[in-house]
This record gives structure tokens, sequence and C-alpha cells, in this order.
């Protein structure tokens, strides 16, 4: 049996058993009692688990005992089965290690230290400058580009420590802060790249514990053995480890920022002044910005000892803030994972799926299997597999605590409505066999490409020849691909190649000339509509590298290829139609170049809700229209419209085919628009052109990614007169409509944030180029006197169009990010038709206000 790592401290029968991986793990995998177990040996050989409470968090696994001390002397093993596994699912070598902890009590006493903040945030002498750094003493200084430069600072705390026996180790003092102690810090209140307000506040935020901090005085190990300790030539070193869970007070501010940082390792000095002892730690902690960035906290810890000071009790009950879904939500996607967000962290020792925490199928009765996350106040449920289709669910909350005891209290404000349920009901798309579609794949286009060269990436096959091409594509080398669907995929057809050549997703590097020199290591999660690959060590700057994503040569799906959960191969090519002869076919093929990373934020935005869940380019009958994400066309009277409408004598739109007249018909949207967020500029932009009169003097340029919307179609009919006869045009349908985004003149499509005089909400603002397309619309005209049906051909192909957008940004309690967009000024879609029997046109428009975005950003936690 492995002995574990030698070290450098002993395990004292009050340590926290923490453990590192090589990678991060696939942390439901990790649950206690079956892959992971720490259990006492008895004499004989006998197994008795040790309760207690777990924290896994990417590649660290942090485990509490329950009990106050393990019985020192006593053998225990930490035992971890294959049944952990990483990202992509391959399993960890098992493992067994045994361990004896000391005992801390040897000398049969008990000796505590209580531990006040020194000079904190609020009190005289704030700040002291600290002796370790010269930087203030009990701040923390957070920068992220995406947040700018902040400072928050602690407030006056009391800590409450147990000593172990000095006399025992040598001079080295082990002690212990046990879990639920916390620190209290000012608050955030956000602004956008530090400069425009964001209208998002965190209120005050607690770091609390989560598991028992670990700490060792020792002598100094920068300094000879036998230096006698001395306050400045030799200070007493400090090693601290704990694991640190931080919320916020307020309810929105907390579903963005709450999260659990694991195995901080904070180093720092003690010294005695005036009778009392200072210690001095710091670490700088790696936190979780809105989901979409990491930035550095350079936290200087200082306490020093305190007769006096009382630790404050945690009273406070906790209740549930949020949830993803909210109760009453529908058309969950399957394959998401179901997020319960609290005020504060709750305690999960002996937490088990289906104990306090239930998830059931109310459609068809019985329990679901899942397993428990925990990160922060959040709590992930993550199903076994992914639910049915069509069906309600309510996850049922129990007696849960927080890590002070205090019971779980339900109210008519909380998330659950009082009632201690979240219910909600699948999306159920219809049966279709209409290959899916790419929406988006970053960093490339969502369509096979050609004609291009040394200056540009290409342009989509199947477009105008005339198109506008892709600028060259790179990736910062600490980037990830995207892609997104507009429809549920099967993720066992999602395969990385293991070789040059092969897998139904290759992602390669490539030499010189473009040839494959082998496969990038990494991982490939998943979800409903999309997958995403982060390469394990980083991309290589000035390397190129090539994503290919593989359909199939027909409309079977086979190994190797990309299939829908429908069972129907993707279909590449959205400009040769939607139609279910259309899947299959060459394959997308995404080359880009690493560049060295910088301050930009990648943001992955889809369109939510969406009508089309079936992606066949139809609102079916089961199917909900969806105003959030839609386009309303009208038809410009021919009397009014300033065009030659030729042999076109009337036109207008129906509810459907044979349908009623309809003022207006309804495109509803979905797809996704992926956006990378700059770094604050001077304001250069003129918000006239945007109807708004800006404040403040930063701007910040967000470039949109050539993502494609999906439409419905739409039904119309018309009338023409040919060769002096009125000839009727019925129950056209327009068939799916494509829009693609146009990068004009050479230059991406940009956007920018800005503040907006008197509005709170920061606004994203946007002048959207794109392409629209109806590659299935097809006009036949029976005219006897020309020998019978003809054929008109019509224009909606790679059809330029311009849209100017603006609208707020916002937080979801569940702190997803949402960016509203309406056209500002009318679309103009001009439809020219020709054919034998003659031409003629017709004016369409989708007036302002009548076109809707909602783009709404991935969940912070779990698989989207």
């Amino acid at each position: 049996m492995p002995t574990p790592p030698a070290a450098r401290y002993p395990m004292m029968d009050f340590s926290t058993i923490r453990v590192e991986f090589s990678e991060p793990l696939d942390e439901k995998t990790v649950q206690v009692g079956t892959s992971f177990e720490f259990v006492e040996v008895d004499g004989g050989g006998g197994e008795t688990p040790v309760p207690g409470s777990i924290v896994v968090r990417k590649q660290h696994i942090s485990f509490d005992p329950q009990q106050a001390e393990l019985t020192a002397g006593m053998t225990y093993r930490l035992r971890l089965t294959g049944a952990i596994t990483d990202l992509n699912g391959e399993a960890l070598n098992p493992v067994t290690y045994e361990l004896v902890p000391v005992d801390s009590n040897s000398c049969g006493c008990v000796i505590t230290q209580r531990f006040n903040t020194t000079n904190a945030f609020g009190e005289a002498g704030f700040p002291t400058t600290s002796r370790l750094t010269g930087r203030p003493l009990n701040a923390i200084d957070l920068y992220s580009p995406l947040i700018g430069s902040n400072d928050i600072n602690l407030r006056d705390t009391t800590l409450e420590a147990r000593l172990a026996d000095p006399s025992a180790f040598g001079g080295l003092i082990p002690f212990v802060i046990r879990k639920g102690a916390y620190l209290d810090i000012t608050g955030l209140d956000l602004a956008l790249g530090g400069e425009v307000p964001a209208n998002l506040q965190t209120g005050d935020i607690t770091a609390s514990f989560v598991t028992d901090v670990t700490g060792y005085m020792d002598r100094n190990p920068y300094r000879p053995y036998s230096t006698a300790p001395d306050a400045d030539k030799s200070p007493v070193f400090v090693y601290l480890i704990f694991d640190l869970a931080l919320t916020s007070s307020d309810a929105n501010g907390n579903a963005v920022l709450n999260q659990t940082v694991p195995h901080v390792q904070a180093t720092g000095t003690a010294r005695v002044s005036d009778g009392k002892l200072y210690i001095e730690s710091v670490r700088t902690l790696q936190m979780d910005l809105l989901g979409l960035d990491q930035a550095p906290a350079h936290l200087v810890l200082g306490i020093n000892s305190d007769l006096v000071a009382q630790p404050l009790t945690d009273t406070t009950a906790p209740t549930i803030t949020a949830s993803y879904p909210a109760t009453g939500s529908e058309d969950f996607a399957v394959a998401d994972e179901i997020s319960l967000i609290f005020s504060e962290p709750m305690d999960n020792a002996g937490v088990l799926p289906q104990d306090e925490i239930i998830l059931s199928n109310v459609t068809d009765g019985g329990q679901v299997p899942f397993q428990i996350t925990w990160d922060g106040s959040t709590v992930l449920l993550k199903p076994d597999t992914a639910l049915a289709y069509g069906k309600q669910y309510q996850v049922t909350i129990g007696s849960l605590v927080d890590l002070a005891g205090n019971s779980l209290v339900l109210d008519a404000g909380d998330a659950t409505g009082g009632t201690g349920n979240i219910t909600f009901t699948t999306e159920n798309p219809a049966a279709t066999t209409v290959g899916p579609l790419v929406s988006s794949l970053f960093n490339g286009a969502a369509c096979p490409l050609t004609a291009g060269d040394a200056n540009f990436a290409g342009r989509c096959v199947g477009g105008d020849s005339g198109d506008e091409r892709y600028l060259p594509f790179t990736m910062p080398t600490d980037g990830r691909i995207e892609v997104a669907f507009n429809q549920s995929m099967n993720p066992a057809t999602l395969v990385l190649g293991s070789a040059c050549g092969s897998g139904a997703v290759r992602v390669e590097e490539l030499d010189g000339g473009g040839t494959c020199v082998g496969v990038v290591d990494g991982s490939l999660i998943a979800d409903t509509r999309s997958f995403k690959f982060t390469p394990t060590i980083g991309w290589t700057e000035g390397t190129q590298y090539r994503v290919t994503l593989v359909p199939g040569t027909n409309t079977s799906c086979g190994a190797g290829e990309i299939c829908s959960a429908n069972g129907v191969p993707l279909n590449p090519d959205p400009l040769n139609g939607g139609e279910a002869a259309d899947a299959g076919g060459s394959n997308i093929v995404a080359t880009f170049t690493a560049v060295a990373a910088g301050n930009d934020v990648f943001l992955p935005l889809k369109l939510e809700p969406y009508a089309d869940i079936n992606g066949n380019g139809y609102l079916d009958g089961s199917e909900t229209a969806r105003t959030e994400n839609s386009a309303g066309v009208s038809i410009v009277d021919l009397l009014d419209d300033g065009l030659n409408n030729g042999i076109i004598t009337q036109a207008q739109f129906l509810d459907g085919p044979g349908g009623a007249v309809i003022p207006e018909a309804s495109i509803y949207l979905g797809g996704a628009l992926p956006v990378t967020v700059g770094e604050p500029e001077p304001i250069t932009i003129d918000g006239a052109t945007w109807g708004m009169t800006l404040a403040g003097t930063s701007q910040i340029p967000v470039q949109v990614h050539p993502g494609i919307l999906y439409g419905t179609s739409i039904t119309m009919e018309s009338s023409a007169t040919v060769l002096g006869i009125p000839i009727p045009i019925s129950d056209v349908e327009t068939g799916i409509s494509v829009l693609r985004v146009r990068e004009s003149g050479g230059e991406p499509v940009t956007g920018y944030i800005v503040a907006e005089d008197g509005v709170e909400q920061p606004q994203f603002i946007a002048q959207l180029d794109l392409y629209m397309d109806a590659p299935d619309m097809q006009i036949q005209v029976n005219i006897p006197l020309l020998g019978g049906l003809i054929a008109v051909n019509h224009n909606i192909h790679s059809l330029p169009l311009t849209a100017i957008v603006k609208g707020p940004i916002t937080f979801l309690e569940d702190g997803r990010i949402l960016i509203e967009q309406t056209n500002l000024a009318d679309i103009e879609l001009v439809i020219n038709v020709t054919s034998i029997a003659g031409n003629g046109a017709i004016k369409m428009l989708i007036p302002s206000g009548a076109m809707n975005l909602r783009l709404i950003g991935n969940p912070l936690k779990g698989r989207k």
C-alpha cells in the first residue's frame, strides 16, 4: 500500500484531509462513501466510515471529518477509486493511503487563542502597512479587465484558534481554526472594465472557512535552523491552508460572486510586540468573476492575539435566493445541470442525493438519480443521465443547515415561493428528420469556407461570389473552442479524434504547410446544444491549429459523424438549405493561429428563449411563439413603396399555408452570437446614432464573432399580372431564414458597452451587418399561356441587411448575464423576383422596435 508523499508538517488529529490531482476532475464523480472513502481501521482490520463534509473544486479535494478530532495513533485509510474521472471521462488509477494522525493534546490541556484583525477597515489607524509586502494590511486588491481595479477591505473580525501542545513538536506549534469561522469584507460596486457602471452591487462579502483551517507556526525556514526567533531578523514562519467560500449579502451580487476557493495556502510571519502575538500572512486568490473571467485577489491578512475579543456567532438562518431553472420554467434543456443558490454556504456533511434534496419526475413518478456538488453557496444537481423530454420535474429541498448549524428557512419571497419545491418542465422538441446546423464556432465560421487566401479566411460555401470574406481567425493562448448548434445533439457522437484525420471532432496542430502533425490533448465537454474544448496545456503562440466537424456524407448517422438527438447527421452547409435531404455533406473546417493572451474576455451568448425547439425552421404546433427573440415583418403597400413593382399587383402575409391574411408576420429567431469584450477606451462613437446621450468618458469595444441566427418560415401570397391576365401566387413559404454576421469592409463587427445619461443599466449598442438567405424558398407559378408551371427566382440570397441595435445589460437572479437588443431603425428588405413572365418587386419592412434579441450567457456553474 503506497504511503502519502513526505510531509513537511505532521498530520494532526484535527487536520482536514486534502488531495490534489494533476488535472481537473469531473466533480460529480467524487462522492463520499463510494468513489471517495475515508475510514477508520480497527485492530482486526475492520473499517468504519468517517462522516464528514467534502469540497471538490477542479483538481482539489478537501475532506473535513465531522468529529472534532480523529483518534490519535489510530490508522485511517483514504481510498480513491477508479470511479473518479477527469473531464474526459478517463478514470483515476485507484489508490489507497494509510494515515496515522498525531495527538494534538498530549499535555491533556486545551489551549485556545483568540485573534482579532489588526487595524481593520473602519478602525483608527486603518490601513496599517504590511511588514511583508508594503501594501495595506487587511486589504484585498482585486483586478480583472472585466471589472478593472477594485480595493475591498476586511472589517473587524475575531477568530478563535486551538493550539496543539507547544512542547510536543520541537518548537513547531500546529493549530486549527474551526469550520464556520469567517471574515467580513466590504463589498464591490461593479463597473464593467472598471469604467462603465454595471448596476450590480455585491453588498458586504463574507469569506467563510468551509473546512477546518490547519496552521503551523515554525522556525523560519529561510534562516539557519540554529537561528533564534527574532521579530526583525528571523520572525517565526506561519503556514495556513484552508478552503474559502465567498458569498455576499445582495442576492443578485451573490449569484454572480459566490464560489469556493480551495486549498488556499497562505504564508507569513509571526512576531511578539507589547505582549501581543502579531501574524501577517499573504496569498493571491484566483477568483472567478461573472462566470467569464478570473481575477487575482491579493490578500494581506493581519491578526493579533486579543484576550478580550469575542468571536461573533452566526445566528442568521440561510434562505434559498435563486435557482436555475427558476420554478415554473418551461423548455429546460435536458442535459443542463440544476443549481440552487443559497444566501450562504450550506453544510454538506452527510447530505446525500435523494436525502435532504430530492429530484423527482412528476409526470411519470419516481425519483431521478443524480450527484451533488457544492460551490460557494451554490448546490449543483447533476442527473446521472439526461432528463427526459417533455416531462415535469421537481426539486424538493429538506432540512439543510449552514456551517453554523442554522436551519434553512422557507418564506414566500424565496426562490421556492416558500414551498421548498422548484418545479420545471423540460423542452419537448417534435421529432424531425432535418439535420442540425452549427450556429457558432469560436474561433471560426459556422459553415464550410471557400475562397480563402493569406489575407482572408474565406466566405461561406453557397454564398454569393461577392460576399465579404471573413478575416483570418486567431485564438488567445488561454482560449477554448466553443461550438453551438440549433438542435439537441447526441453527445455520444461528439467524439474527439485520437489521431490526425480521425474522430467526429478533430482538433489538430498544423505545420507551416498546413499538414497535421498531431492532435491537441484536451477535454471536450458537451451539453444539450453545444460543446467546448479546452486544451490541457494551452495553445502555442504562433502555431496554427485546425478544428474539423465531421457530418458524414449522407443523411444516415454513421460512426465518426456528428448527429442530433434524433439520429440525423449534422447539416454543415446552411446555405444549401435546411430540409431533411440536406443533412450530411462536406466537413466544417476552421483554421486559426494562436496569439498571445491579452485582457479581452470571451463571452458565449445564445438567444433564449427560442421558439423553434426542434430546429427544423418552422413553428410547429407543439412549439410556443417567443417574441423575446423575433422579428416582426410587414409588407409596405405597393402604392407607397416607391418601387417599380413590375408584374406584382398585390402581396400579403398568411398565418400559414391556406390560412388567414395577417398584417404582420413574425420570424422567430434562435442561434448564438459569441462576443469578445475588450478593454475600456476613450469615447469615439456618436451616441446620436443610437438616439442616446452618452455618460462618462469610456466605451468598451465588443467584437461580435461570425455567428448565425436561424429564423422560422413565414408564409405569403401575392398576385401578378402577366400578359394582362391576373395570376395568383399562393402559399409561398420562405423556409428557414439564415442570418449570417457580415464583416463589412474587411472589419470585424464591433459593438460597444457604454453608459447612457439617466439610465442605470449599461447599454450594449451595435451596428449588426448581416446577410439574409432563404435557401428553401421556392416560387412556382402556373401560367398556361407560357406552358404551365414556371420557376420564379428571388434575391433572398446573400441579401445585405443592417440592424442598428441597442439595449440594457443586466444580471439575472441566477447570475447569468443578459443582453437585450432592439432595432432602432427600420430594416428594409426589398424582394426582387425574376421569371420568363417578367420581373417584380415587393418591399418588406422590419419596423423600428420590431426586432428583439435576448442574448444570455451560460450558467455560472455547472454545464449548460
